[in-house]
């Protein structure tokens, strides 16, 4: 019996997503897998929303870790080195959502994966791509929960910030944000567009008090001085294709200039904040860098606390942004039938008009997270490791997958937006940038580390593969479909 859930209408003409929407088990009559790389359908709208996240960095609030190993130079260079190595991916990811502009990761790695291995390399990289962006909303709610506690240690003298407080403090952030999220999903798109206007001009008044009021270090100092204190230290919109009109189009451009358009005001900010470190080591061991750099060169707890205030609420928007990725892929995940218990994942609240399991799941990750990471001193460091570890596997496997394709001279789907002849250079140098970021992710940041210093992703990432491989083995009789067959075939306008 159908539910009452399913016979509501998010909008007039379409229907809530329901466990009778998904396809029946293939048969012999079904298109080959192949036959659907050629012509991929994206469903119809499910949610209520015109949102489009933006990818503004967090570098001002989280980059101790950086000036501890490598100084002002280390910071610089190493944060023009990955804006670059990221520019390839972004590149290569853009033409592929133009030729599959529908589900993310999942999807293209079983769009240019072998036909012997899509099935398994889906899957793996869907569980991968789900639990990074969970690492990832998990560490920018940390972050803003440190920002929080360094406005509370500004504004009283006796106050001393510890662990378990910022930890405990995250889990709050983490359901305010989960709650704006579902009960203001209607109103996203006007919060996104006053947190754009905010990111442009709170821009103004930070640079130019900072180079007005704050003492400068050298050039030498910023570019070339490094210190050795410990070891060398876009495609968001994806998963919520289903919701924007002609996607084959609109997502290459939107990831591209997104990611162009924040990268002058990243280097504007980059270069302010390195020339005007007064204090290099009272900044790195500061619970927010950028707190010390502002009290110090401002010398007033209400000035700092105003620009703090504009600051924590810019952080606020990029974690509710990340939470609609990271809901949204689960739900997309879910609905595909891709995940165990998928109807469950893949319901939409009726009233809401939002997937309210998945954001219930990524709030519980989160939490899990937390837990984990409780009794180590870089807790911070452990959580974006997993997620540049996991996000970086499921490029390598999709950009390899397509060069694999590209080289062998197998066909590619028609891309609206193509590389043209230089794909196959951006896409090599896309996979070598990531796997060596992969590599450092699991690098500690000092030489000689302790248990309770040491970066754990190494273990929580072998743990995160062998809970997927162990899913995957269990229940691959019941997962008889690759993603690439739920769907029946359009042709691009």
């Amino acid at each position: 019996m159908q539910s009452e859930a399913s016979t509501l209408t998010l909008r007039p003409h379409l229907p809530i997503a329901h466990a009778s929407d998904f396809p029946k088990p293939r048969t012999p009559d079904t298109p080959s897998s192949d036959e659907f790389i050629f012509s991929t359908k994206r469903r119809p709208a499910r949610l209520s929303m015109d949102f489009r996240p933006v990818e503004p960095e967090v570098l001002l609030s989280g980059n101790s870790n950086i000036l501890f190993n490598g100084g002002l130079p280390g910071l610089v260079w190493s944060t023009i080195f990955a804006h670059v190595g990221q520019l390839f991916i972004v590149l290569s990811l853009a033409e592929i959502s133009s030729m599959v502009p529908t589900g993310g990761q999942y999807r293209w790695a079983s769009a240019f994966a072998p036909p012997r291995y899509q099935q398994v390399l889906s899957y793996f990289t869907g569980s991968l791509c789900s639990i990074g962006w969970q690492a990832r909303l998990t560490a920018i709610c940390y972050i803003l929960a440190g920002v929080v506690l360094a406005l509370v240690e500004i504004n009283h003298d006796d106050f001393s910030p510890t662990r378990w407080q910022r930890n405990l403090l995250t889990f709050g952030v983490l359901i305010v944000v989960s709650a704006f999220n579902a009960l203001a999903a209607s109103h996203l798109s006007v919060a996104e567009g006053l947190f754009a206007i905010c990111h442009v001009y709170a821009l103004v008044p930070i640079v130019v008090s900072l180079w007005v009021l704050a003492p400068k270090q050298s050039v030498a100092d910023v570019f070339f001085n490094c210190t050795d204190n410990g070891v060398l230290g876009s495609e968001a919109t994806v998963h919520i294709s289903e919701e924007v009109e002609e996607p084959e189009t609109v997502l290459p451009r939107c990831m591209l200039w997104s990611y162009l358009a924040n990268l002058p005001g990243t280097l504007l900010l980059l270069l302010t904040y390195a020339f005007n470190v007064s204090d290099l080591e009272a900044t790195a061991e500061a619970i927010v860098p950028f707190a010390s750099v502002l009290s110090m060169a401002l010398q007033s707890d209400a000035a700092t606390t105003g620009f703090l205030v504009v600051v924590m609420s810019l952080l606020f928007m990029i974690a509710v942004s990340t939470m609609v990725t990271t809901s949204r892929h689960l739900f997309a995940f879910g609905r595909d039938r891709a995940l165990y218990s998928a109807p469950w994942f893949g319901r939409v609240d009726a009233r809401l008009q939002v997937p309210l399991n998945a954001i219930y799941s990524s709030v519980f990750f989160a939490l899990v997270l937390i837990l984990v990471t409780i009794a180590t001193t870089a807790p911070l460091n452990t959580m974006m490791g997993l997620a540049v570890a996991t996000l970086m596997t499921t490029y390598i496997i999709v950009i390899g997958c397509l060069i694999r394709r590209r080289l062998q001279g197998d066909g590619l789907p028609r891309a609206s937006w193509s590389l043209g002849r230089a794909g196959i250079w951006i896409n090599v140098i896309a996979v070598v940038y990531s796997v060596w970021a992969f590599f450092w992710s699991f690098w500690p940041t000092m030489h000689s580390s302790s248990a309770a210093d040491m970066n754990w992703t190494f273990l929580l990432y072998c743990f995160v593969v062998a809970y997927a491989l162990c899913f995957f083995i269990s229940g691959q009789r019941r997962l008889r479909q690759r993603p690439m067959e739920m769907m029946p075939s359009w042709t691009p306008r």
